[in-house]
């Protein structure tokens, strides 16, 4: 039996951006990963959440900023413009 619940789930798309490293006009995918309790790999109670922002054009990855990936990772909606060129940090090329 196991008592933690790490997951990362496709969490949908930004609004059309400008990503930071190459300038052009993207919907980035977002990533959540979050760790947590739970049971058989079954999320009861997740403790930390992160959101990553994948560029599809250069292949790069942004950490989106903590107060904006708790925020999105508790609503239900598909609209996700609180994740912008302002609210994300580059972290590496995944090429």
């Amino acid at each position: 039996m196991k008592f933690s619940a790490d997951n990362i789930k496709e969490f949908g798309n930004t609004e059309d951006i400008v990503c930071p490293r190459c300038g052009k006009h993207v919907y980035m995918n977002l990533l959540k990963a979050s760790n947590g309790l739970g049971v058989f790999n079954v999320s009861l109670i997740n403790y930390n959440v992160d959101l990553f922002a994948i560029c599809p054009e250069c292949k790069s990855m942004f950490a989106v900023n903590k107060d904006i990936a708790a925020r999105a990772g508790k609503e239900k909606s598909n609209n996700y413009s609180m994740v912008n060129e302002k609210n994300i940090t580059f972290l590496k090329e995944l090429k």
